[in-house]
């Protein structure tokens, strides 16, 4: 699974260039780094609502269980996410040692918050999605 940023209207003359590999695997890691520096989760910025309790089905059955999902949100507060934990990574040893594989983490953050100014700038909405 991959994570990767999908903006709403399209950006123009930019797209993340990441594959989003890490970003899902270290999703946890980013969340709680991001909760010991007092900024928005890396994951809040995607669909969570709560899987049903007696739900057994796959990825495809659980969209058409929970209905359509239609959330955007504020690039603003997504950069400010990224840029927090970007400069966290940086200065704090331990938060880079928690991560596997941070030096490509560190790059994928990056064309995220690349991608955030972009949104920024073009007044586009954004939210996070999985892909196989």
């Amino acid at each position: 699974m991959s994570v990767f940023p999908v903006f709403n209207p399209q950006l123009n003359g930019v797209q993340f260039e990441a594959e989003g590999k890490l970003l899902f695997d270290q999703f946890e890691t980013l969340d709680a780094i991001a909760e010991t520096i007092e900024v928005a989760r890396f994951s809040s910025f995607g669909d969570d609502r709560p899987i049903p309790e007696d739900f057994d089905g796959d990825e495809d059955d659980l969209e058409a269980a929970l209905g359509p999902w239609d959330e955007w949100y504020s690039p603003v507060e997504g950069l400010k996410t990224m840029v927090a934990i970007l400069d966290a990574i940086a200065e704090e040893p331990d938060f880079a040692d928690q991560l596997d594989q941070c030096e490509h983490v560190v790059e994928e953050l990056t064309e995220m918050k690349a991608c955030l100014e972009a949104a920024v700038e073009q007044g586009a909405q954004f939210r996070l999605e999985l892909a196989p």
